[in-house]
């Protein structure tokens, strides 16, 4: 029978949060997503070993302490702790603990043992287990270093506590780290110094003084840019650690005593601290007053603070980075305006809250008149400023709850909720005119427009935004055709539509059945090679009458009708008979992409579909890659998430269409099997010229780099194009500069000769 040790020292008091620095957020997702992982990243030095227990059992083994006793986790987690006592004698000597190793051999260790509740299962006790001959420690150190140990474990469970009761953002949550740390290896400040992207300069983002009990940013002075700032470039660019026991008599000081002797600096630490692999800054330790002899439980706490720095602040990076990209998709840069894609996201809230409301929504599709003629006499420039001018008077008209956008060029759009009457649109038009009315001063000219306005009504001329916009769009002309500088209500005309769409539905049915649904082919071209990377398949509808169809206004109409089971069926089947031939030709090297919809995303007999068709030609899984709009993966992705699971079981490569148009987040990019993004053509078609398109491509190229995607770019159609995506890091471009979609005949020629 194994002998049970003590239960250590006494747990530490449970400590009431003092929030009054802190502002709200959710640190718990934010900084702490697996207490233990905190817990063990700052405790856990070189050579500490953690244990947490539940009432006796293991709940957690830190790696280092595996790899020592030469078990798995899986070995350990859910066993008494009594399972690593040695077989024969006491388990305990002292403030010595001795465990055996998974091949029978017995160390031994100092331990400290302490009740935390702030991990998930309050009441938890952690071990944390030192060798006993703690590399060249004195006995004085090692006396010292049990309750310095109690001391980091008290407010490294304040931290977690802290975290937990409140709900902030990086910087409060950086305070938090300063603040817990200063007082847990005892020193005077503890200060976060950041480092300009360009490595150039540094700043103090905050500084937590432990006397005066508070935080400050400590801006540079003479002295610090003559002597300190060039030790902290120093430092940071050799991500070195500078740990000085007594400023005074360490030689690496004498160039900076200047600048510690202003500040009473007798003794610092110094630690690198990164940003992913970037370097971020310093995370400074310093004591006043006297010299001190630092311990290694100290400096091993500094280092793992200085990584949890580092990953808040690489955190924080990422969230600017989402915050900026959704922005600049969002948003137009001349008038600062949202743009056309935030006026698809908002509609989608608009809709549900004014039925809910029992109001009505008015659409407003506004164009300036005579812009283009000024635009052509005087130039872009006096157009961008005439742009911003007429912006700002539209700003003037909106109400609290409206939302004006600018569609592009001289269009606007305002869409008006709540309206309780006919009257109220019909104001807000008139305003809109007659904001128009007065000359527009601009460079040293008197300038002169108008506007005309076409109204649609929601529910009555639509449901959705779409058709809102069409019906809006067609009033607004019948405006100017009725002279300008007035406005229009939509006027329905009955039974416009039904009987088209009838005839549509009919055709559709037989193009089924008949094979009218054929596929045209487009390669996408590595920029740097010149080779062909991919050839993605666009299925289209060769109608008998009209001609060729694209997807866009057939794929709904078979997503109502239920076709889009059949039509999905033959398009796996066809595209892998299709790369089995080309592999059979000897064309190979790409992999070939297919469109998926969204409802073929939740459809569970699609895979089924392909598996029969992988099963039938041979074709290798990993030559093929699923096409999806970035807005299905979001609108629909508890649905669509087994079924990707499932892509990346069977390695085929998964693309997101559209990217930057919708919701752009990192966390889906980083959740799913993503292999690539695809600048939407609408951003790729003003390039090299347009500063919006500019902003967003380099944006996506830049966020995709570091998540390891490839960056293809969509439409590219001139030299300048193709030439601006490969200087910015674009990977793969498609579009008419390499070839119109092609017949696989007709791809196979072209193919052949370049």
């Amino acid at each position: 029978m194994r002998a049970r040790p003590s239960s250590g020292p006494a747990a530490l008091p449970a400590m009431s949060a003092d929030s009054s620095y802190l502002a709200p957020f959710d640190t718990a997702t934010f900084l702490f997503p697996a207490e233990w992982h905190t817990f063990s990243d700052l405790l856990g030095g070189a050579d500490t070993g953690l244990i947490c227990l539940k009432e006796g059992v293991i709940t957690h083994v830190n790696r280092h302490l595996l790899d020592q006793l030469g078990f798995d986790d899986t070995e350990l987690v859910g066993r008494p702790v009594e399972f690593l006592f040695p077989e024969t004698g006491s388990a305990t000597e002292g403030d010595d603990i001795r465990l055996r190793t998974k091949s029978g051999k017995v160390l031994r260790f100092h331990f400290v043992a302490n009740r935390v509740d702030a991990l998930h299962d309050a009441g938890s006790t952690i071990w944390i287990l030192r060798p006993e001959s703690h590399g060249a420690q004195t006995e004085e150190a090692a006396s010292q270093a049990t309750p310095g140990m109690k001391r980091q474990l008290h407010y490294l469970n304040r931290l977690l506590r802290l975290s937990q009761q409140t709900n902030t953002g990086p910087e409060p949550a950086l305070k938090i780290i300063l603040k817990s740390s200063a007082k847990a290896i005892a020193v005077h400040q503890c200060a976060f110094w950041e480092v300009a992207s360009d490595l150039a300069s540094t700043r103090c983002v905050a500084l937590y003084d432990d006397i005066r009990q508070n935080f400050s940013a400590e801006e540079p002075d003479p002295v610090f840019a003559e002597h300190f700032h060039p030790l902290l470039m120093q430092l940071v660019r050799g991500e070195q650690q500078f740990i000085v026991a007594d400023v005074d008599q360490d030689p690496r000081a004498a160039l900076h005593c200047e600048y510690f002797h202003a500040r009473g600096i007798k003794a610092l630490m110094a630690i690198p601290v990164q940003r992913g692999n970037e370097p971020a800054g310093l995370l400074i330790f310093t004591i006043r007053a006297q010299p001190r002899r630092w311990r290694k439980d100290e400096a091993d706490f500094a280092r793992n603070a200085a990584a949890l720095v580092g990953r808040i602040s690489h955190q924080a990076e990422r969230a600017r980075e989402d915050a900026q990209l959704r922005h600049l998709a969002h948003h137009d840069s001349l008038t600062g305006l949202p743009n056309r894609h935030f006026l698809f996201d908002q509609a989608a809230d608009f809709f549900p809250k004014v039925t809910a409301e029992a109001k009505t929504l008015a659409a407003f599709f506004i164009d300036l008149d005579g812009f283009k003629s000024v635009n052509d006499a005087f130039g872009h420039a006096v157009g961008d400023e005439l742009l911003k001018a007429a912006a700002l008077r539209l700003k003037n008209v909106v109400r609290k709850d409206d939302v004006l956008v600018r569609l592009g060029g001289d269009e606007f759009m305002l869409l008006a909720r709540n309206l309780s009457n006919m009257r109220i649109a019909d104001d807000i038009a008139q305003q809109i005119v007659e904001t128009m009315h007065g000359a527009f001063a601009l460079q040293g000219r008197e300038l002169q427009i108008s506007a005309s306005v076409g109204i649609a009504i929601y529910p009555f001329d639509g449901t959705d935004i779409d058709t809102l916009m069409k019906k809006a769009d067609i009033a607004m002309y019948h405006a100017k055709s009725a002279g300008r500088d007035q406005y229009r209500m939509f006027a329905p005309q009955s039974g416009e539509g039904s009987g088209k769409r009838s005839t549509l539905e009919a055709d559709l049915r037989r193009a089924v059945e008949e094979h009218e649904l054929v596929h045209f082919y487009q390669p996408q071209v590595d920029l740097k090679t010149g080779k062909v990377r991919c050839v993605e398949a666009l299925l289209r509808w060769r109608h008998p009458r009209d001609g060729i169809i694209l997807p866009a206004i057939f794929l709904p109409l078979a997503e109502e009708t239920g076709l889009i089971h059949d039509i999905s069926a033959r398009v796996m089947h066809e595209a892998c008979d299709q790369l089995n031939e080309w592999i059979m030709q000897g064309l190979h090297g790409f992999t070939l992409a297919i469109n998926l919809s969204a409802s073929q995303l939740m459809d569970r007999s699609l895979m089924t579909e392909l598996e029969d068709a992988l099963d039938r030609t041979g074709v290798p899984s990993h030559l093929l890659e699923w096409e999806v709009k970035e807005s299905t993966v979001m609108q629909h992705s508890s649905m669509a998430s087994s079924l990707l699971d499932h892509v990346t079981d069977m390695q085929i490569g998964l693309s997101i269409d559209d990217f930057g148009t919708g919701y752009s987040s990192m966390a889906y990019l980083r959740r799913y099997p993503v292999r690539k993004v695809k600048i939407d053509s609408s951003f790729v078609g003003g390039l090299p010229g347009e500063r919006d398109d500019r902003a967003i491509t380099e944006a996506i190229i830049s966020m995709a780099r570091p998540l390891g995607l490839e960056v293809v770019a969509e439409g590219v159609e001139t030299p300048q194009q193709m030439e601006f995506l490969r200087e910015r890091g674009c990977d793969i471009a498609q579009g008419f500069f390499f070839t119109q979609p092609l017949t696989a005949e007709q791809l196979e020629t072209w193919m052949i000769r370049h």
